[in-house]
């Protein structure tokens, strides 16, 4: 006599059918999770301080040892008459800002990096004082100081608090031009 039961061949197949779906369901759940991460491309911005430092006729700068969650995101260097970089960052704060530097015409510079902004008192950061700028519209803030023929200027739609972070970790690049 046999032992074989339909019934159970059948709830053997359906658990193992349901099984199936319970993994292919999770790995769709871990997809979509993994998918959620946000990941910020990175760039390499020491060529272009080393360029700075080489080429420029002022000390350059450029920042050390930021905080965790402050991401180099692009790097802009014109050379000439002048020299002009511009360093992107994504802040911890999932917001933009970015340092700029430039011995060129410095109210033009100014005007250009602070969209137009007007002076909105002084902050300290680095050791340094820096004059605050807020653009019309109050979206984009800056801190602007000049050392020498050099007009260094920490810009973003970030608060003053965090670019103050960003400006306090400038430090003078070595090279031929400063």
């Amino acid at each position: 006599m046999s032992t074989y039961n339909r019934a159970d061949a059948t709830l053997g197949s359906l658990a193992a059918a349901l099984g199936i779906l319970v993994v292919l369901l999770l790995a769709v759940v871990g997809v979509m999770r993994a998918r959620q991460v946000e990941h910020i491309p990175s760039v390499d911005y020491g060529p272009d301080a080393a360029v700075v430092a080489d080429q420029a006729d002022y000390t350059a700068y450029a920042p050390e040892d930021l905080p965790e969650g402050w991401v180099p995101t692009s790097t802009r260097l014109t050379t000439g008459d002048t020299v002009t970089w511009v360093l992107g960052f994504a802040t911890p704060e999932d917001r933009h800002a970015e340092f700029a530097i430039s011995d060129g015409d410095p109210e033009a510079f100014v005007a250009e990096t602070t969209e137009g902004g007007t002076a909105d008192g002084t902050a300290e950061a680095g050791g340094h004082t820096w004059d605050r700028y807020t653009s019309a519209d109050a979206d984009r803030r800056a801190l602007v100081r000049t050392d020498g023929d050099a007009v260094l200027v920490v810009a973003g739609g970030s608060d003053y608090a965090e670019l103050a972070e960003l400006a306090a970790a400038l430090r003078p690049e070595d090279g031929a031009g400063g």
